[in-house]
Formats: structure tokens, sequence, C-alpha cells
């Protein structure tokens, strides 16, 4: 009997069982794939990064408020929708009682019809809900709070006329001009009408029941700046911000004079309602980035979040600061090819981004088409309230921590670059991945020869699962189906072919 050597040859490897750790970092958008570091995020949605790992996302549930000022973890909600057949926009009030020497507070939201409602922010009533005003005969050009004859009220601006209630009255005055932005600095109130939005409207009677028109100056710029959108009071000064400017206006010591600074010039049209005061920083979003200005000079937020917002038109965006974080509910693109949420639908917005104002790392909630966000901040509670297009727009949501968005659980997402594992233009072979998961997920890997998905179960221990993938290039992606996630410690190892 004759035996034959086996003369087939088996591929050598160079280096084996090579670490490839992933997780390096929150989300890059100004890079492309050539020039990425090997573990950096091409694209996170619906997920938070946090130390080094993958935690839950943000989310909305209803609204809830407590009973009563003693026990304010005892909460229940609202059902809005056996009222108004949709929520259009909503606002907080604060009323000074008297009698109890006391404040209460309350959100007053409006309908399609231009009929404003509240609810009680503490509510011993349970859920009640009721019909606050009929004057209005349009959406609101502009909202405030505001002072007079030593009580509070509200005013909005409508048509050219403003209705303004407190607790117990409520009246319209067609005197008064419709405003878009408004706001009181020492004595004067300054004011840009919606008749002529190139003129800045002042005056010393705070009484706006007793507008009078004879006493009232204003004063026209005819620049390239456009037209005047916003007005912000802060850093004891006056600040207009224009569609591509912002001007500061300087009130002197007598308070009777004062003069205007022309501080920056946009290329790109500045969105008004992205623009709001976050601390120490005017946080405003234009078609090229995200902005802050510090009172004298304007900085972009992190280049690289650019790419998410250009050349779209966020008229309709929504924002608010609260708890050292900018939220902004806007419209963005993402460069993935996938229908995420109310994107697989025809929709307005498509985002919440939270930013916190220290360091400018980002938490994207995608999927979600929201109308208005709302800072509720009073000394029973600090919530972001939100309400919303579409299949929630009879619903007042508060942003939460639980991955879900009412009922749903949030698609969530994580993906790398496409990368050489440091070894260009070699083959290698994945033989293993280690990670360490609380919850179910699913890791994708394509190469550029085949593309495998692999099931994790939740466990506190780390996992091993061999793997066999083969390629030159690779692409990781995390994803899961839960609402809850805590994915960390991911890591590949890999041969390299000679």
């Amino acid at each position: 009997m004759i035996f034959y050597k086996n003369l087939k040859k088996h591929k050598q490897t160079e280096k084996k069982d090579l670490i490839f750790s992933i997780f390096e970092d929150g989300m890059v958008l100004d890079k492309d794939d050539s020039v990425a570091k090997p573990a950096e995020c091409k694209n996170l949605y619906n997920l938070s990064y946090c130390d080094g790992a993958l935690k839950t996302g943000l989310g909305f549930r209803d609204l809830q408020v407590p009973a009563n000022t003693t026990d304010l973890e005892d909460c229940h909600g609202f059902n809005f929708a056996s009222k108004m057949d949709e929520i259009d926009g909503i606002w907080t009030q604060r009323i000074f009682s008297s009698s109890k020497n006391e404040y209460s507070y309350v959100l007053l939201l409006i309908d399609s019809s231009f009929q404003i409602w509240r609810a009680q922010l503490i509510d011993d009533l349970m859920g009640f809900v009721a019909k606050r005003s009929s004057l209005l005969d349009s959406y609101p050009t502009f909202q405030c709070n505001y002072r007079i004859e030593n009580e509070d009220g509200i005013a909005f601006f409508s048509n050219e006329k403003m209705v303004y209630f407190t607790s117990n009255s409520e009246g319209y005055y067609d005197n008064v001009p419709a405003m878009i932005s408004c706001c009181v600095h020492y004595d004067k109130f300054f004011g840009v009408t919606n008749k002529n939005r190139n003129t800045l409207v002042y005056t010393s009677n705070l009484n706006l029941k007793d507008w009078q028109e004879e006493e009232s100056a204003t004063i026209e710029f005819l620049d390239n700046r456009g037209m005047f959108t916003k007005l912000v009071a802060f850093n004891d000064y006056v600040y207009l911000f224009r569609e591509y400017g912002i001007t500061k206006i300087s009130l002197y010591s007598s308070k009777s004079d004062f003069s205007f600074t022309h501080l920056y010039t946009s290329p790109s049209k500045i969105f008004e309602n992205s623009v709001c005061v976050c601390g120490d920083l005017v946080f405003f979003a234009t078609r090229d980035g995200l902005y802050t200005f510090n009172g004298n000079s304007v900085s972009k937020v992190e280049q690289n979040y650019s790419k998410l917002f250009e050349n779209l038109d966020n008229t309709n965006c929504s924002s608010a600061c609260l708890d050292g974080k900018y939220y902004l509910a806007t419209k963005c693109k993402f460069f993935d090819g996938e229908k995420v949420g109310c994107e697989e639908s025809e929709h307005v917005n498509n985002v919440l981004f939270e930013i916190d104002i220290n360091d400018f790392s980002l938490n994207v909630l995608r999927g979600i088409d929201i109308r208005k966000v709302l800072a509720v901040d009073n000394p029973y509670m600090s919530k972001l309230c939100a309400c919303f297009y579409g299949e929630n727009k009879q619903r007042v949501g508060e942003l939460t921590k639980t991955g879900e968005t009412f009922e749903k659980v949030n698609e969530k997402s994580w993906e790398s670059f496409k990368t050489d594992l440091g070894f260009p233009a070699k083959r290698k072979r994945i033989k293993e991945i280690f990670l360490t998961t609380k919850f179910d997920c699913a890791v994708k890997i394509e190469s550029d020869e085949e593309t495998k998905t692999f099931n994790f179960s939740g466990d506190e221990k780390q996992q091993r699962l061999p793997i066999n993938l083969c390629g030159k290039d690779f692409q990781f992606c995390f994803s899961t189906t839960n609402a809850q996630c805590d994915i960390k410690k991911p890591k590949i190892v890999f041969d390299v072919e000679k």
C-alpha cells in the first residue's frame, strides 16, 4: 500500500490572536473611512455613550405630575385626547397667590382651533384639564409671562392684538401690535412686531394693556443682516438676533439712551427657534451647524456635528435649556440609508439633540417628530416636556432615559467606520468576539467578502462567540431591539494572513 503526501497548501498566519477594542469615543461626523481611527463611531442614535460603554438612551413617556407638594413621587398623568384633537403648542405660567402667599404652576396648551387649555402642574384633581381662553383667532406669533399692575399674567400675541390673562381675568387688546419677540430690560420694553420685522420698537411704558403708539419709538436697520427674529436679555444687555447676524443694544447709566453694536454677521441663516440662553452661553443653529454666543463672539460647537445640519431648512425646529443641557428638536440627515421611527412616513422633525453645555457631548434621540420642546423648571419638578406631530399629536411627553418613546421601543444602533484593523491590504480572519452585555443585542460584522450577524443574550458575565469571518476591511454594528442597553468591553480577536 502506497501513502501519498498531502500536498494541499494551507494559508499561514503572520500574526495570531491580535486584539481590537471597540467603542473608542462618541460619534465622529467630520471624517471618512480612510482617515478615521479604527474604533471611532460613524453613527450612533438612541443610545448613550458613557465611559466606554453603550447605555440606555433617551425616550419619552406621558407627562406625570404630583397631586401635592408633600409627596412628589406619587404622580399621575392627563388624558389630553379627551379634550383636544391635537396639541399645537405648550407653555408654562407661574401665578402668585396673595391669599396663600405662594406660587402655583400651570401648563397651558393650544389646540388646532386656537383654544387654550390648562392643567395644574401640582394637580390634586387627578388629571383635570380645563379650557382657559377662547380669545385667540390664530396661532400666537409670540408668548411671554408678564407682570402688570403687580399681578402675574401671560401674554399671547396674535393677528395684531394681544390676549392677556391672569388667574382670575382675561382680555384682548387690539391696540397692541402683534409681537414676534419682546423683552424688558431695566425700565424699557423692546419688541419686534409681526407687521414690520426690520424695525425695533421700544417704550418706557411697561403696562402693555395701556399701549400708546405715540409713546413708543422705533429704530430700523436696512442692511444685509436681514429681518429681526428674536430679542434676548443676556449678560446685562439686550441682543437682537437677525436672520444673518447679532446686534447688541447697550443702555447707558441714565437709562434714557442706548447704542447699537453689530457683533456678528452669519454666512448662513440663523433659525430663530433654535436661539436659547443656556447659562453663560446662547446656543443657536444655522444651515451649516450649531454655534454658541458668549455676548461678544461666536464659536462653532463641535465641527463634526455640522454634517447633520448642512443645507437643511430647520425653520420648524424648537429648543430649550434645562439642567445644563441644550435641547434641540430638529431635522437632520443621516447617511446610513435607514428609516427610523417617524422617518418611515411624512414628518417635520426627526431628531432630538441633548448637548451638554460644558463639554458639548451629544446624545441623539432619532425617529421622533417633535413639534415643541419646553423646559418645565420650578421648585417641585425639573422636566423637559414636548408636544408632537403625527401619531402622538394628542400627548404631552416628558423626557426619560428608558429607551422607549411612549409604548414603542426605540431602534438603537452604534456603527463603526470601515477599518482594516491596522493592517492595510492584508487579509484577516476574525476568530472570536468578547463582550459583556446585560441585555440581548446583536453584532453585525460586514467585510468586503461576507456579512454575518451574531446574537448575544443578556448576562452579567463576559461572553465569547466564535466568528470565523474573513476579509481585508470590516465594519461593526451593535444594535438592540430592547428598551434597555448596557454593552461594554467589546474585543475582536483576529489573525493576519501572510
